[in-house]
């Protein structure tokens, strides 16, 4: 039996001890549900009726279900029904489409531009607290090191050989 396996006592995450492992990402994970679950305690949305919101604004206010499922790495059917309950607040709307009447585009009404107006504008105010001591550099210094992990995770195969 393998010596890091569960069933030997060995830990599932053991990791060798010369090596040097970087776990920016889960922390940038941690941080961001943090700090999602603390703005939807002050807004009547939850985190991911919130990233909805948030991709369709940056959508230009119109989408598709598959489109918002693909960007925001979920099913498509939990898509469908945060877009429901997005409807029953009066935040989005289906739309016909003339040229295929399969699809019925996803779109912020004016009350979900509104609110999305001020959600943004809640966020950033959230934000500055949340950096306030932290030194400009350090700020600076962490955002070019997410863009350059970033710019990598774009250049990788988005689907296996």
């Amino acid at each position: 039996m393998d010596e890091a396996s569960p069933q030997a006592g060995g830990e599932v995450f053991e990791h060798a001890p010369d090596a040097s492992y970087l776990h920016l990402w889960r922390e940038v994970i941690l941080t961001y549900r943090q700090f999602m679950r603390r703005v939807a305690a002050h807004t009547d949305y939850s985190g991911a009726q919130f990233e909805v919101l948030r991709q369709l604004a940056v959508a230009g206010g119109r989408s598709t279900a598959a489109a918002l499922a693909r960007e925001l790495a979920v099913d498509p059917a939990a898509v469908t029904r945060l877009v429901t309950d997005l409807t029953r607040l009066g935040l989005v709307e289906r739309e016909n489409d003339a040229r295929d009447r399969r699809r019925r585009p996803v779109v912020l009404t004016d009350e979900g531009r509104r609110r999305m107006a001020g959600l943004h504008a809640f966020l950033h105010e959230r934000e500055s607290a949340l950096t306030e001591g932290i030194d400009a550099q350090a700020i600076e210094t962490t955002t070019r090191v997410l863009q350059a992990m970033r710019a990598v995770v774009d250049s990788l195969p988005r689907h296996r050989p």
